[in-house]
């Protein structure tokens, strides 16, 4: 008797002991959002409520939803939802806020806890984003923001309501949870690459983030005794050389992530080389997927990717306020999972209550009619770079027609692949709507009535086109390259630089290059692009110089009064952009199929098309 009386004294000891210092907690995860709340890949193919009909459309938000709520069930009371930034920016319904404040809303609702704000949150100002914020406090609540490096300037009026959430702890700088008895604190940063590519975020300032970090995760832990610090690290890390780009779908994943962090680089690499109290990071912004985690020092880094094709599912045993042990698994986001009906079918009265009345019907647009339809994949990048890509060159080409026939025409158009943000799928059907185009050229807003950069023209003479030319050659970065419709520019790279080009025809003649003959030549491209033409000779150090004229000969100091008119009938400039002239391109091809929708050219097939874009 006294053996069992022992034997259960000692079963309650353990399991006692074991619920004090043997916990599971659940940390799933997302980056990278980019307002893929239907789906990635082509609309026409995206069936969330149909399960396992060969659909290749990953992610969106009914999917996630269900997923979400399946993943939490297996650990209830444990379980922690993270995402680490850029959750806005990328489809037609990022344009639409902030009045309705419909995404953080409906992140919220879905389960997920905390966020931090990334670099294309900042894509249309600090107060923009201030104003989604304070719209979905009244739609319906938020996750959690926290934001440890961010500095808006609180006398600014471009980010004074910025300013205004992070003093009334909107946005905090950071914030503890308690799971099963584990104190977690969770930090927020915006890393040195992602705040450099936010111009728009002036005059936020952005604090170091290896200084930030370190402060809060030791304070963190000795003062606020938290067994675990967690970082949404809006930063990134990429797979030292071994990567692939999974077909399609052109995201970069991991090969060799061995487990001390040897085959990563970044700055989430160095993050975790220089803070001691810091365990994991939730990495974010460079895209790449990490099948596994990878260990720096005593800090796990985990990354899913983008675009909500996989969802992270990080499990950890805690055990004396350390992780002990962990398991780890990337969770596709694809047809085999049936989406919420709720949230499907508050996304599809979305569409056509805000997306449909506020931009597509005044275009004589609706969000799901075919615009055309094609037989293979653009792709926007592949193994060898932007610049043996085809998607580019059908862009650029389909651009010019637009200004050609509705915009007063134009000897050049220029593209910037840094623009383009998506590829071109067959999918199964084949068919290709709005919302398809657009997400190529989700970037920049003309106004609340028409997203993307407006097309503008200059003028330049043949030497310049030249020297533009010369200094465009010299681009290195992918996204940096700048595709050409309506010239053939012929150059020879062994000579030195900015002397490499030697002929360029246009219309079938060759250009003059003598400084002395003052013909002009129209050239067309977004005002982002057109940004840097105007700054050729800060950028080549003095040693070129292009300066954008107007069709007279004078200079054009504000490229806004350059933007092109693409209705004369109508009173005031009726401004394009790129992906709006992309649409009526395509509307206008032809039918070869007869089947009553327009199809994409053959002589765009990768395998026939010239892959230069235009550059001999």
């Amino acid at each position: 008797m006294k053996t069992i009386k022992l034997s259960f004294l000692v079963f309650l000891l353990f399991a006692t002991f074991g619920f004090l210092y043997a916990q599971k907690i659940t940390i799933l995860h997302t980056n990278d959002i980019h307002s893929r709340i239907n789906g990635d890949g082509p609309q026409a193919d995206y069936t969330p409520l149909i399960v396992n009909n060969g659909s290749k459309v990953l992610g969106g938000f009914a999917r996630l939803a269900t997923l979400l709520k399946q993943q939490k069930a297996k650990n209830p009371d444990g379980t922690l939802i993270l995402d680490a930034g850029d959750f806005f920016m990328g489809s037609l319904f990022n344009p639409t806020e902030p009045e309705p404040g419909f995404q953080l809303s409906l992140m919220k609702a879905m389960g997920i806890q905390f966020t931090t704000i990334g670099n294309h949150e900042f894509d249309y100002g600090p107060n923009a984003l201030a104003e989604d914020i304070i719209a979905a406090k009244k739609q319906g609540g938020l996750p959690q923001i926290i934001s440890s490096n961010l500095v808006p300037v609180p006398g600014s009026p471009k980010d004074n309501k910025l300013a205004k959430l992070f003093e009334n702890k909107t946005i905090l700088p950071y914030a503890i949870v308690k799971i099963k008895g584990i104190k977690i604190g969770i930090i927020g940063i915006l890393g040195i690459n992602a705040a450099e590519v936010a111009p728009l975020k002036a005059p936020v300032q952005v604090e170091k983030q290896i200084k930030t970090v370190r402060k809060l995760a030791k304070m963190l832990k000795k003062k606020k005794h938290v067994d675990l610090v967690i970082c949404l690290s809006h930063s990134g890390e990429y797979p030292k050389g071994s990567y692939y780009y999974k077909a399609g779908l052109m995201t970069p994943v991991a090969i060799d992530g061995n487990p001390d962090g040897d085959g990563f680089y970044g700055e989430d690499v160095k993050l975790a080389k220089k803070v001691k109290y810091l365990d994991i990071i939730i990495s974010a912004h460079t895209h790449v997927v990490v099948p596994q985690p990878f260990k720096v020092r005593n800090t796990l880094i985990v990354q899913t990717g983008a675009f909500l094709h996989y969802l992270g599912r990080l499990d950890i045993i805690m055990k004396n306020g350390k992780i002990a042990s962990y398991h780890y698994k990337l969770i596709p986001i694809n047809d085999k999972i049936k989406g919420n009906i709720k949230v499907n079918t508050e996304i599809n009265t979305y569409i056509h209550q805000v997306i449909e009345k506020k931009f597509l019907q005044p275009l004589h647009l609706t969000y799901t009619e075919p615009i055309a339809e094609t037989s293979f994949n653009l792709l926007k990048h592949n193994k060898n770079g932007y610049q043996h890509t085809d998607l580019g060159v059908f862009l650029a080409d389909a651009t010019r027609n637009y200004v050609n026939t509705s915009g007063g025409g134009t000897d050049v158009e220029l593209l910037a692949s840094g623009t383009v943000r998506d590829n071109i799928l067959k999918g199964k059907t084949g068919i290709i709507t709005v919302p398809d185009i657009f997400r190529i050229f989700p970037l920049g807003r003309v106004s609340d009535s028409l997203p993307g950069y407006p097309l503008a023209r200059i003028y330049i003479t043949g030497h310049e086109l030249k020297n533009l030319m010369e200094v465009l050659l010299l681009a290195k970065g992918d996204d940096s390259y700048v595709f050409v419709s309506g010239m053939k520019v012929y150059y020879n790279p062994k000579k030195i630089m900015l002397h490499k080009v030697y002929k360029i025809i246009i219309n079938g003649k060759p250009v003059d290059f003598s400084k002395k003959d003052p013909k002009l030549y129209s050239v067309t491209a977004d005002t982002y692009l057109l940004s840097f033409i105007g700054r050729v000779k800060k950028l080549s150090f003095g040693l070129v110089s292009v300066v954008p004229k107007f069709k007279n000969g004078k200079p054009i100091h504000n490229f806004n009064n350059a933007l092109i008119d693409f209705n004369k009938n109508k009173k005031g400039v009726q401004i394009g952009t790129e992906w709006l002239g992309v649409v009526r391109y395509m509307q206008h091809l032809k039918d070869t199929n007869g089947d009553g929708i327009p199809d994409i050219p053959l002589r765009y097939k990768p395998a026939l098309s010239n892959r230069i874009a235009g550059r001999k």
